[in-house]
């Protein structure tokens, strides 16, 4: 936060952006390699969910790059926090990670980002992570800037190393890591899925199961297949160039 007169700015700094929100979006643009370094890719990433949002400045940085961010504050404590990024006019919710599902159906977030937002991942079977899988696109992206990604003590290591072996046997794949962040994509197809060994862990989730509904339903410890009988494909026009 900076006093420039009557009015108060927002660079976007803070415990992980020490350069600037602006200048992290360009450094995860090119490690993906996306086109002249723009996040959204050309249209192919519009909506974004941010994961322990602190006062949103990543969500409210990510809309000059034609990006939407939902922030949500994993707990009910941060009240103060979300209230503040509506008051500034960021999509922002308290969004407790326990035991329902997010209120959003499956497929709808081309990213997830979590910047220290220290949030046990592995807990409960690593039901989190599956909720983030639940939640992202075919071939979606997790950003993860959290010292698990990074640190070298033993911890830190042990943490990280458990996040991957799970990611792995999700058919995620660690598409690169640089400096503090690493990012992990979800599979295009259910190919993977159907090659796995029996009995791997976790599970996929049972036909019965609707992955889109959300209202007052427990997050369940394992992985939404793609429903090929709901997938109708249609040729569509990137994002910025349907407005």
């Amino acid at each position: 936060m900076v006093v420039n007169g009557e009015k108060i700015n927002f660079p976007g700094g803070g415990t992980h952006f020490h350069h600037g929100a602006d200048k992290y979006i360009v450094a995860l643009a090119r490690m993906l390699k996306f086109p002249s370094d723009k996040l959204h890719n050309s249209g192919n990433i519009r909506n974004v969910l941010d994961v322990g949002c602190g006062v949103a400045s990543f969500g409210a940085y990510l809309l000059s790059h034609h990006i939407l961010a939902m922030s949500i504050a994993p707990n009910d404590v941060h009240e103060n926090q979300i209230q503040f990024a509506l008051e500034r006019g960021i999509p922002s919710t308290l969004g407790v990670l326990a035991t329902k599902r997010l209120p959003y159906p499956s497929r709808s977030f081309e990213l997830a980002h979590c910047s220290r937002c220290r949030i046990d991942w592995l807990q409960r079977d690593g039901i989190l992570l599956l909720e983030l899988d639940r939640v992202l696109r075919p071939g979606g992206y997790f950003a993860y800037s959290s010292p698990e990604a990074y640190a070298n003590d033993p911890e830190n290591r042990r943490i990280g190393n458990a996040m991957n072996d799970l990611l792995k046997r999700m058919c995620w794949r660690v598409v690169v890591k640089r400096d503090q962040t690493v990012l992990w994509a979800k599979p295009l197809t259910n190919g993977c899925y159907l090659k796995r060994e029996h009995g791997t862990q976790p599970p996929l989730c049972s036909a019965d199961d609707d992955p889109d509904a959300t209202w007052n339903v427990h997050m369940k410890a394992c992985i939404s297949p793609y429903p090929a009988s709901k997938c109708v494909c249609v040729s569509v026009r990137m994002y910025v160039c349907r407005v």
